[in-house]
């Protein structure tokens, strides 16, 4: 039987060892794990990424592009890249839940498809999920990985990365008879994007500079700074620094981990540039946001937020007329 203690180990392991999940078929990378008891809701947000989130206890609403779905006990369903969304809940519910994107560079094209055919359903929701496979799993990964830690680190890795694939599986079993055939994403420059991130977000805990990352996707420098500034509207600086941040806020909202610990996991010097950097960019010290975080369902929204702010900061940027007549970018 699951408990609170059970919750609060396994959530503190998962999200310091298991960031990195790789199997014979897939790379994946998790952004967070969590379990959050009386989760009352979030405000409207999207996330560039995928969110498996499962109701445990309570009811309450999820609200999708427009539509909204009815959360009871053994609910799963699955937030997609980029999809605006939000829930609700009056008494509050105890929520599991992990966010992931695969890593292409490492994943076979037959797993990378399967991602992309799930971005192109508009419904991942499963009400009655309570006796599947991956609810199963889930389970036994979050008592593993409780109870065991460090002694049977290769068994929870197996657990993450099955329940994981069982997850896919299982809303695409779902979901299978629907036409994807309009809606494939373009692979080429999505992957090339993708590899840009799934490089920054291995190497958060180090410097980097634009010609690693230009090196191990054999692009040039002025290659690869074009295309983050043509489709992500950015500099690669920016990036680094709002993944950094940006995983940063998920530690300190979803875990219990040491700021000084967060802060060299997320490449800063010293916690007093943590510090610093944070303030600046969040608008609020880290002990504060986790402090804030702690009983108010905000992580999410102080997020989103940001981020919301860093896009709107560089479009403006890149729309500055030059002396040339050109826009600046």
């Amino acid at each position: 039987m699951l408990n609170p203690t059970i919750y609060t180990r396994s959530n503190l392991y998962l999200n310091q060892n298991l960031v990195q999940l790789k199997g014979a078929t897939a790379s994946i990378f998790v952004h967070y794990w969590g379990a959050k008891p009386q989760h009352k809701g979030n405000r409207p947000h999207t996330h560039s990424f995928f969110e498996i989130c499962y109701v445990v206890e309570g009811e309450g609403h999820y609200f999708h592009d427009g539509i909204t779905y009815p959360l009871r006990p053994g609910t799963l369903y699955c937030s997609k890249p980029e999809s605006r969304h939000s829930i609700q809940s009056d008494d509050g519910m105890l929520l599991l839940f992990f966010a992931l994107e695969p890593v292409s560079s490492e994943s076979s094209e037959a797993f990378i498809q399967d991602f992309n055919q799930l971005c192109a359903y508009p419904h991942l929701f499963i009400p009655n999920a309570e006796r599947t496979a991956p609810m199963l799993i889930w389970q036994a990964l979050l008592i593993q990985a409780s109870e065991t830690g460090d002694r049977y680190k290769e068994t929870i890795e197996q657990l993450a990365y099955t329940l994981v694939i069982s997850c896919i599986s299982l809303f695409l079993q779902h979901c299978r008879s629907g036409d994807t055939s309009s809606s494939v994403l373009d692979m080429e420059l999505q992957g090339t994007l993708k590899k840009v991130k799934a490089y920054i977000q291995d190497h958060l805990s180090h410097k980097m500079s634009l010609s690693d990352v230009a090196q191990s996707l054999h692009l040039s420098e002025r290659q690869l700074s074009r295309l983050i500034s043509d489709e992500l509207g950015q500099t690669f600086p920016s990036i680094v620094k709002t993944e950094r941040i940006k995983r940063a806020a998920y530690l300190l909202g979803y875990t219990d981990i040491p700021l000084k610990q967060i802060a060299e996991d997320t490449g800063f010097d010293s916690i007093h540039y943590f510090t610093q950097v944070f303030t600046r960019e969040m608008g609020t010290p880290p002990s504060h946001f986790r402090k804030n975080c702690l009983n108010v369902e905000a992580v999410d929204a102080w997020i989103h937020t940001y981020l919301a702010q860093v896009a709107t900061r560089y479009q403006k940027n890149r729309l500055v007329p030059t002396s040339e007549g050109r826009m600046l970018e």
